[in-house]
């Protein structure tokens, strides 16, 4: 026969002591069983400690048990549960140092059982449970570490009533009662970690929906707001387009009718005076309206580049051709510094003139009497770049304004008076032409009163320059044509439009027919097939131009007649639509004397036009 510990009980005292040994060693399997059973339950650690108390101190004939948890850091233990202690020292032993004089503290530092049989060495080793349980109170304390693979999590400990021995049996008892305690501590510490993980990780995934539906939403409003801003911006273009085309409209015959004017026969200088500034007038709103249009497609990429190689050097001296008078009519010296030698770049004739024009104009508005502007192209092989500067000696920029010269709406002049007038697009439109070019823009001034110098830098053509006999050769052609009379049939529902254009074309020699709707117009181009119709877009009734364009382009009477779109419409998509109607040329109103002419000769020079939107 064994003890609960295995040891062998000797035969001899079978008859004395074996039964209540027996008896006892029973009483506690039960007690372990429950044990066991009650701990596989257990959710908590107060749980825990109050089955482990519950069970060991009737097992022991204790008074006292306690069951403390060491803190992470094993610094600190922590009463799990305790009973038998007095009421009023609970709160004492609550939490405690690991080194305080007490057993349970003593066995989880040392991390071995810690047993005292007797009152007197109680009292000696741990004073202060001799002041909680009195000197005369008590005896044997008994406590023993929670070890889990090696590692202490804490102690349980049991005091006596009386000083007692403390056997075998009963030291594997409690070292049993430990070792359960200390797994199911663990255990429930893992699972509440895991549930604190759980738990996280849930509200982890709440937020996240909940973010994810903010998303949502945002991104719905976001779609919303683009949407709304497409439909503004789609508006915005609708309405520049018919603003231009109604201030367009009114234009046309005022720029006829100076240039009949023109051509009229000798003026006295009153009407010369009047002629000139109606004409200055005139060219000014007309580049308003072109700017604001210009600076609107700019900002939404809705330009495309018709690049070729030309040369910048003629380009520049185009530009200055064209606005000299204006300098030397206002008293500005004007000075052209032009390389000798052409100068290649692979760019938009008309967009790239357009800036320089632009340069020219913002000088000539902010120069008077006596000031000079300076126009010089400078090639620079070495970076592969070109610079056409604008300097002039004029009222010069603050430098808070030269910051933001380049950005729309931006004004030199903020006077009340503003007499030297604009939108402030000029430089802004310049800005954007040179960059869908891949060049940059820069302004300088030294101040008020000071000059400015504005240049744009352009990527030179390092490819060999087409022979400039070619197109040399073609000059003639259309040089010779230019004197020829043509039928002309004018198609224009405004009357004093296509009034005014008859006389001035009548006056160059030119046989001109008038229809003020697109049907009356396809009656008379049926019947009378001219060389060149000039047809409005916007006509009345059910035939508007394209409709014309439409009709006429296929039959077999009419293929060597040249259709021209002459329209207040002048953005991308209107000459697409021309060309796709079957327009050989697209003109936006205002339409000089000098363009038009221009167009009569290359609509029949012996190349012809290629049909395509122009103008």
């Amino acid at each position: 026969m064994q003890s609960f510990d295995g040891q062998p009980i000797s035969s001899g005292s079978v008859s004395e002591g074996v039964a209540p040994r027996l008896e006892r060693v029973v009483e506690r399997l039960q007690r372990l069983q429950a044990i066991t059973a009650a701990l596989a339950g257990a959710r908590s650690l107060a749980e825990i400690a109050g089955t482990i108390i519950d069970q060991g101190m009737p097992a022991l004939d204790a008074e006292v048990g306690v069951v403390a948890l060491l803190s992470s850091d094993g610094a600190t233990l922590r009463n799990l549960g305790f009973k038998g202690v007095p009421v009023d020292t609970e709160a004492d032993w609550v939490e405690y140092p690991v080194d305080s004089p007490v057993p349970v503290a003593e066995a989880a530092r040392l991390g071995a059982p810690v047993i005292v049989p007797t009152r007197e060495e109680r009292n000696a080793r741990y004073p202060v449970l001799a002041s909680v349980h009195g000197v005369e109170h008590g005896g044997a304390v008994v406590a023993f570490p929670l070890v889990v693979e090696a590692r202490t999590v804490g102690s349980l400990g049991f005091c006596f009533p009386a000083s007692r021995a403390f056997d075998a049996d009963d030291s594997a008892f409690v070292l049993s009662m430990a070792q359960q305690c200390a797994l199911a501590i663990e255990r429930v510490r893992w699972h509440e970690v895991a549930e604190q993980e759980i738990a996280h990780r849930r509200a982890s995934e709440a937020a996240l929906r909940a973010r994810e539906r903010e998303l949502t939403a945002l991104v719905a409003e976001l779609r919303q707001a683009q949407e709304a801003l497409r439909e503004a911006d789609r508006r915005k273009d609708e309405f520049l387009a018919m603003l231009a085309h109604e201030l367009r409209n009114p234009l046309a015959p005022l720029l006829n009718a100076v240039e009949l004017l023109k051509v009229a026969g000798p003026a006295t200088p009153v009407v010369d005076r009047a002629r000139t500034i109606m004409d200055r007038q005139i060219g000014h709103m007309t580049r308003l309206v072109d700017d604001l249009l210009d600076i609107s497609r700019i900002s939404r990429g809705k330009i495309a580049l018709s690049a070729e190689r030309l040369d910048v050097v003629e380009l520049a001296r185009a530009a200055a051709l064209d606005y000299r008078p204006l300098l030397d009519a206002r008293g500005v010296r004007f000075e052209l510094a032009l390389p000798t030698e052409p100068v290649w770049l692979l760019a938009d004739a008309t967009r790239l003139a357009q800036a320089i024009g632009n340069l020219l104009q913002n000088a000539n508005k902010f120069t008077d009497n006596g000031d000079s502007v300076r126009l010089s192209v400078v090639p620079d092989p070495g970076r592969g770049v070109v610079t056409v500067e604008v300097a002039d000696t004029g009222i010069g920029m603050d430098p808070a304004i030269l910051e933001r010269i380049f950005e729309p709406f931006t004004q030199a002049d903020r006077s009340l008076a503003r007499s030297r007038g604009g939108l402030g697009l000029g430089l802004a439109l310049v800005k954007g032409v040179v960059e869908l070019h891949g060049g940059a823009v820069r302004a300088a001034s030294a101040g008020v009163g000071r000059g400015a110098q504005i240049a744009i830098a352009l990527p030179l053509d390092a490819a060999a320059p087409r022979p400039r006999g070619a197109a040399a050769a073609r000059r003639p052609a259309a040089a010779a044509s230019a004197g020829v009379a043509r039928r002309i049939l004018i198609i224009e529902d405004n009357h004093d439009a296509a009034d005014s254009l008859r006389m001035l074309l009548e006056r160059r020699g030119h046989a001109v027919s008038v229809a003020h709707s697109g049907a009356d117009g396809v009656a008379a181009a049926r019947t009378a097939p001219p060389d060149v119709i000039l047809c409005d877009i916007g006509l009345p009734g059910d035939m508007n131009g394209y409709g014309v364009a439409r009709a006429l382009r296929g039959e077999s009477a009419l293929k060597a007649t040249r259709m021209v779109a002459l329209t207040g419409y002048g953005q991308d998509d209107d000459r697409r639509l021309a060309h796709a109607a079957g327009f050989d040329a697209h003109l936006t109103k205002p339409v000089t004397q000098a363009m038009l002419e221009r167009l009569l000769a290359d609509l029949a020079s012996p190349s012809g036009l290629s049909r395509g939107a122009r103008g």
